[in-house]
């Protein structure tokens, strides 16, 4: 009897090694699910990953000999170095804008196109822009003077902790009218 049952455990265990192996991850899973979708042909976005979108599969290396494979990679180089050099340029670009703004501002000339450039500046929370914005409006330089606009610019140049911004505030706050101080109440911070 102990013979026929260790027999049996040799077939059983037998046959269940010989049987294809099915998938035990969610990851082979998927793979399987592909190749099956494909004709047993697994894509390289499955094989790899985390590969870069440069690397080839093996059927398209195949088919592409060394020299044109080195033109594909230069070509991807130099259009990396195009789109680097353009990004570059652009940001030279609005640097410089940014400084003609500045000196316009400086000196007292402020155009339609210097007063979009600063807000958009001031849109982006940026300390210097918002401080600037705060003094043209408690100034009325290049705008309306409007002290409540002022108070608040200064008070958000403040908690981006630029120096001097709470000082500012309280110079705006005093030189504010009864009527403009009550209003500071009805709007948000």
């Amino acid at each position: 009897m102990k013979t026929k049952k260790t027999l049996f455990f040799i077939l059983f265990a037998s046959l269940i090694y010989t049987l294809p192996a099915q998938a035990t991850s969610l990851d082979e899973i998927y793979r399987d699910l592909v190749r099956s979708d494909n004709s047993g042909y697994l894509p390289m976005f499955v094989k790899n990953r985390n590969a870069p979108d440069f690397i080839l599969d093996e059927e398209s290396s195949k088919k592409i000999t060394l020299p044109e494979e080195a033109k594909l990679l230069d070509i991807k180089a130099v259009n990396l170095e195009s789109e680097r050099a353009k990004r570059e340029a652009a940001l030279k670009a609005a640097q410089e804008r940014w400084q003609n703004t500045l000196k316009a501002i400086k000196n007292n000339q402020i155009t339609p196109v210097d007063l979009e450039e600063l807000q958009k500046h001031v849109n982006n929370n940026e300390a210097e822009a918002i401080e600037i914005y705060a003094w043209m409006n408690a100034r009325g330089i290049g705008i309306k003077p409007d002290l409540v606009k002022a108070f608040h610019l200064y008070q958000k140049a403040s908690a981006l902790k630029v120096p001097g911004a709470n000082n500012n505030a309280a110079q705006v706050y005093k030189a504010m009218t009864r009527e403009q101080r009550n209003s500071l109440t009805a709007l948000p911070n």
